[in-house]
């Protein structure tokens, strides 16, 4: 897997970028003009861009074809690169080789595969706040082997199995000196149940158990393998009996994967900024809203994009910032209820509009639905016990930034907007902010 990581590039840029500016300054101030103190700590904005706040052509973003592109310059030269500045897979890569190695020891269970998920595994990390999750995919457990086809994972007896094998490894991995810190059995997350949070070499990880559905497959791709049965399985059933399966969601973390790390880089960026303006602004007033959710979301407004809007603005510099606010009016609306959030992936990994429409019986009573891109069963934003959004609230933040930016300056956005304080945090410097490694839990 290539390095995910773009600060050797951002750490040059910022060097140019604070020459410029401090020429600039000193320039300005040379003149008997000077910029706001806000300005000068500054947010990394280019010498241009900070002019640019006081030209009445950019009190408000211009997306019109030939119209003045510097706000939109500013945000995908300046702001957009913030949110991955610093990020690197070395620490989170080098925790999970641990545990593969120390799980593949383990007595207790037989594994057939390891598979990175979270934000490190689809490639939308963000500095200090990603979630790094392991599934490990069980053959055995306790020399009884596990069949998810008879129903050895679902159920009643499916979730007492899941909670005895979560608290028999996690005693397992507390026994195991040095190996890892800080073991805590999750029963409910914020995506997945029965998880088990480790630390490993400065690096949270959460660990699901999960069923291997194609044991003794020989396909090179067992991930692709386990999603091609698994929704076989669930498209023979009659559409009126279809149900959610939380042990079918976990054993398809592979293929959720695959979908989102397979596009564009241009709209993970996209995704990165909408993780950071929640987990950085918001999180403390509106907790719980799962990383995935957010993701998926974004990947909905980008394909909506792409349908309505001509080809050639996918491919210009605007599509970044099109796709943020389409975004923010896709979020208010699902987080009002108003829309059902469907992402189509590619028939390698998804299903059809008419194929989620079939399974609506299993989610029409839920306030907000956003569907897992692979299993139309799953509804992402689905109420968990103790873990209640306050998803109107939420709809009100994106109705509010997404008006600020129409209508607004860029200084309105870096300073007075919601984004803001993520703006902020991310200036911090590495270490200050808890370093490329630190990592949020993600459940």
């Amino acid at each position: 897997m290539p390095a995910f990581s773009q600060a050797p590039h951002s750490r040059a840029c910022a060097g140019r970028l604070r020459r410029l500016a401090g020429l600039a300054a000193a320039g300005l101030a040379a003149a008997g003009v000077l910029l706001p103190a806000l300005l000068l700590p500054a947010l990394l904005l280019p010498a241009a861009t900070a002019l640019s706040l006081h030209d009445p052509k950019l009190q408000v973003l211009d997306l019109s074809p030939g119209g003045d592109k510097r706000y939109v310059a500013a945000l995908n030269g300046e702001l957009l690169p913030l949110t991955a500045r610093g990020v690197s897979n070395a620490a989170p890569q080098a925790a999970t080789d641990s545990l593969h190695q120390l799980l593949t020891r383990c007595p207790l269970i037989k594994v057939d595969r390891f598979h990175n998920g979270g934000s490190f595994g689809r490639r939308t990390m963000v500095r200090g706040s990603f979630d790094v999750d392991l599934t490990v995919f069980v053959n055995e457990f306790g020399g009884r082997k596990l069949d998810f086809w008879a129903g050895d994972w679902s159920g009643e007896a499916g979730e007492r199995l899941q909670v005895q094998l979560m608290r028999e490894v996690a005693a397992w991995l507390r026994a195991q000196q040095g190996a890892v810190r800080s073991v805590v059995e999750v029963e409910q997350g914020t995506h997945y149940k029965h998880c088990i949070n480790v630390e490993v070499r400065g690096v949270e990880v959460d660990i699901k158990l999960s069923a291997n559905a194609v044991q003794g497959s020989q396909a090179h791709d067992r991930g692709k393998a386990q999603r091609d049965a698994l929704m076989a399985a669930l498209w023979d059933v009659p559409a009126a009996q279809r149900r959610a399966d939380p042990a079918r969601e976990a054993a398809l973390a592979e293929a959720l994967t695959a979908v989102v790390k397979d596009t564009s880089d241009r709209v993970k960026s996209v995704a990165r900024l909408v993780k950071c303006w929640y987990k950085h602004s918001l999180k403390d007033r509106i907790p719980y809203v799962p990383s995935v959710l957010l993701e998926v979301l974004v990947l909905a407004a980008a394909q909506r994009v792409e349908r309505r809007e001509p080809q050639e603005l996918m491919s210009s510099r605007t599509t970044e910032i099109t796709v943020f606010l389409e975004a923010l009016a896709l979020l208010e609306a699902a987080a009002s209820g108003r829309e059902v959030v469907v992402l189509e992936a590619d028939p390698k990994w998804g299903y059809t509009r008419v194929q989620a429409d079939s399974c609506a019986h299993v989610w029409r009573g839920d306030a907000v639905k956003v569907l897992h891109p692979i299993d139309p069963t799953c509804n992402l934003a689905k109420a968990k016990s103790g873990r209640r959004v306050d998803w109107s609230r939420l709809a009100r933040e994106a109705r509010e930034l997404r008006r600020m930016m129409l209508s607004g300056s860029l200084d309105d956005l870096v300073t007075r907007s919601s984004l803001a304080p993520a703006l902020r945090w991310l200036q911090q410097d590495g270490a200050a902010a808890g370093g490329a490694g630190a990592v949020s839990r993600g459940l």
